[in-house]
């Protein structure tokens, strides 16, 4: 549908359908936390001795943007709100019943963690009873 009607430029297929915004997006990610940090970068792990050595050199970049700082936050709530729900209201992919925005996985997992509890393996379980016996402590229920 978004392809039908041009609302979405996708981040592949060809260069007239915008193939170019992947790997800018690629690039710029690779500056960010490789680049400036120092890190590995690009196939630079396979290009130099790193693989040998087993020297991962994994890099991170963390950035706090202040919405305020651009534009009166109100607005900006205001119209981040108008896109998500613009996003979750465009037609679904068949066989999908809903559009998941990022980070509503993680937080209806937690919620569901903080209601239900945090699922642990019989075997793990299991462990921890073991040591907690060997403890004198209060095994796990």
């Amino acid at each position: 549908m978004a392809l039908k009607h041009r609302l979405v430029t996708p981040l592949g297929g060809t260069r007239d359908l915008g193939s170019h915004k992947g790997p800018g997006l690629g690039v710029m990610v690779d500056i960010l936390s490789g680049v400036m940090s120092g890190a590995v970068y690009g196939d630079l792990f396979y290009r130099t001795d790193r693989q040998e050595r087993r020297v991962q050199d994994v890099g991170h970049c963390f950035a706090a943007i202040d919405p305020a700082r651009f534009r009166p936050l109100a607005e900006f709530k205001r119209d981040i709100d108008d896109m998500f729900d613009a996003l979750k209201s465009s037609p679904k992919a068949d066989g999908h019943t809903r559009i998941w925005i990022a980070g509503e996985p993680d937080a209806e997992c937690e919620a569901k963690r903080r209601h239900d509890g945090i699922p642990l393996a019989p075997a793990l379980v299991s462990q921890c009873n073991e040591l907690a016996e060997g403890l004198g402590v209060s095994p796990l229920t």
